[in-house]
């Protein structure tokens, strides 16, 4: 793999991961907002960025694994820093949503 492919395996992990926490984002104003069917649409949409991002790092990862020339950089770094503080925001937010919804429930009660 040469670097400017690496860089621009990189770049789509950042684009991906930048898309899914803006998604991510959308998706909890919309809940907030009492929109539950685009809070859902939303987080759908956050999780496929994420499937895309982390696409993106597994082939470069194998590809370190079958080619010894094959050194990450830091914008890969920076890349893979990224997607997993967004997939971390991710599963944060699936659990801030539960306690949400309990606390909305118990309210009405």
């Amino acid at each position: 793999m040469t670097v400017e492919a690496l860089n621009e395996k990189a770049m789509e992990m950042i684009v991906n991961a930048g898309a899914g926490r803006t998604a991510l984002n959308i998706a909890l104003d919309a809940l907030c907002e009492g929109n539950d069917e685009k809070y859902e649409e939303m987080m759908a949409e956050a999780k496929e960025k994420m499937k895309e991002a982390h696409a993106a790092q597994t082939s470069v990862l194998q590809e370190t694994i079958t080619d010894p020339q094959v050194y990450p950089n830091i914008l890969f770094t920076h890349a893979q820093d990224t997607l997993m503080t967004v997939m971390s925001e991710i599963n944060t937010a699936k659990h801030i949503a539960k306690l949400y919804k309990k606390i909305k429930e118990l309210s009405n009660e």
